[in-house]
């Protein structure tokens, strides 16, 4: 793509990691400036000759108009489509193409499919898993990622003129069945693959030009067993949630913008009972369960036609007349927490995510305009988790910081902590008062829950520990509450006979 350079590796930098993004085109080089000791993020892509360079630039001409008509939906359908223009034109003008050798062609090949089919020159920062967000400030700025082990870094990856970085952005915002003009510069859109696209464009808000910041969306979200391994929750956490889910009590994540509390909520969602009905509202759908009783409400902006705007407030409104057993709304900023704490006073389960730096900070928001939530109903959302990311051992990890349980609008009992020594959790199972209260609703001993915590915690420790995937770890969840001894059978089986208490 014209109008966009990519800054070259020199000497004054070493590399610090290496690894594919698209084997065998592109690969993410992670280096340190040698007297700076600035972190760089390179994008590393086979570099084109003036002969395939010119071969390259014909075949766009021609394919610009010949893609727009594909009809296939899945990136390989689209590819194959794509190669099949590719041959028609090769044999109506086979004399232009006769000095191509194959190496030069599997270079070209690649470059139409990032820009045509792909995402143009960030295209390999999708492709990787470690980054998060993908983010241009303007015009001759580099564009910046999140990198799960660096953090913020800039990239080599620059546009050189306004026109090339419009034009992208316009093309970004088109592939999110959008738009974006001047008499509507600022455009948030969920694009092809899941990911959040929020985009300014030229002048009109943003003094530097265009922008765009694309928030990837994991196709396969993170599990309890996931969190465990990484050290972001306990296994004693995850039982926990699991005997509070099961119970149907509620619950909020707090923390900062990227800090993973979707991610967390979206991780022990998965203890709820598959017989209960789960409805979901959210502005982006970016909640994935595997319950089968579950309406999934997406909000929806007005259109440009007169169509009227459903807000989130509206969706919730509108959830409580499904009679569900869990309402999960994405984040709560407004109107809606109202109805969503009124849902949890009234016998519902109830979770979400808020913006918080810490429990008395949430409470106050929640108590102020616009949400206004009377401080009697503050106590329905029963836990409050915070989750934040944390430095250990120089790497940036995300960590459950606290878990408590909510007494009044003012008073919070601590039952997990993190010690940033020891980088481990510190439970508190004996000061939790809703123990004793579901013992006694249940007709249970504390004990009893206690001694199921215990198993549960080696349940939940048994799959991190062997890297179950997705589909086990819901598949273990939904048995154990069908089939519980088959569950702990085959955990005693495989984890050794006394590993239960």
């Amino acid at each position: 793509m014209s109008g966009v350079g990519l800054l070259p590796f020199t000497d004054e930098y070493k590399i610090v990691r290496r690894y594919d993004l698209v084997p065998p085109y592109s690969a993410a080089v992670i280096a340190e400036h040698q007297e700076t000791g600035e972190i760089i993020y390179f994008v590393s892509e086979p570099i084109l000759t003036d002969e395939e360079l010119k071969v390259y630039q014909e075949l766009m001409r021609y394919l610009m108009v010949e893609v727009p008509k594909i009809k296939e939906e899945s990136f390989q359908g689209m590819v194959r489509e794509m190669y099949r223009h590719v041959s028609e034109i090769v044999r109506k003008y086979k004399f232009a193409y006769l000095d191509i050798p194959d190496e030069s062609w599997v270079k070209i090949l690649y470059y139409l499919t990032r820009d045509l089919i792909g995402y143009g020159p960030i295209d390999p920062l999708m492709h990787d898993p470690m980054v998060e967000d993908i983010s241009c400030d303007g015009v001759n700025r580099p564009v910046y990622v999140w990198h799960r082990e660096y953090e913020s870094i800039p990239t080599n990856i620059v546009f050189l003129d306004e026109a090339s970085l419009d034009e992208f952005v316009a093309r970004l915002v088109h592939r999110s069945g959008a738009t974006v003009s001047i008499a509507r510069p600022i455009v948030d859109a969920q694009m092809p693959d899941g990911s959040r696209l929020c985009v300014t464009f030229k002048r009109e808000v943003s003094l530097e030009g265009s922008t765009f910041t694309i928030r990837k969306f994991r196709k396969i979200p993170f599990t309890f067993a996931d969190m465990i391994r990484l050290g972001t929750i306990s296994p004693e956490i995850a039982a926990y949630f699991w005997i509070m889910l099961e119970r149907k009590r509620s619950f909020l994540v707090l923390g900062a913008t990227g800090s993973g509390k979707t991610s967390f909520l979206n991780a022990v969602a998965t203890f709820i009972p598959p017989n209960m009905k789960i409805v979901t509202v959210e502005e982006t759908p970016e909640i994935n369960l595997p319950h089968k009783n579950w309406v999934r409400l997406i909000a929806r902006p007005a259109f440009a036609g007169g169509g009227s705007e459903v807000t989130l407030f509206d969706l919730v409104k509108a959830s409580l007349r499904m009679r569900p057993d869990y309402l999960i709304v994405g984040e709560i900023r407004g109107e809606e927490a109202y109805v969503l704490f009124q849902a949890t006073s009234t016998g519902h389960g109830g979770i979400s995510t808020m913006h918080a730096e810490d429990f008395e900070s949430a409470v106050n928001r929640l108590e102020s305009p616009p949400m206004n939530i009377p401080s009697v109903y503050i106590p329905s959302m029963n836990i409050f988790a915070m989750i934040s990311r944390v430095r250990v051992g120089g790497r940036v990890v995300r960590r459950i910081t606290e878990v408590a349980e909510v007494r009044s609008d003012r008073e919070f009992v601590t039952i997990f902590k993190w010690n940033p020594k020891e980088d481990g959790f510190i439970a508190m199972l004996n000061r939790s008062f809703l123990i004793p209260k579901l013992a006694d609703l249940y007709g249970e001993d504390v004990e009893e829950i206690l001694s199921e915590i215990e198993t549960r915690a080696v349940i939940a420790r048994w799959l991190a520990h062997k890297g179950a995937s997705l589909d086990e770890v819901c598949r273990t969840v939904e048995m154990y509450y069908r089939r519980k001894e088959k569950v702990l059978e085959k955990v005693r089986g495989l984890a050794g006979r006394d590993t239960f208490p």
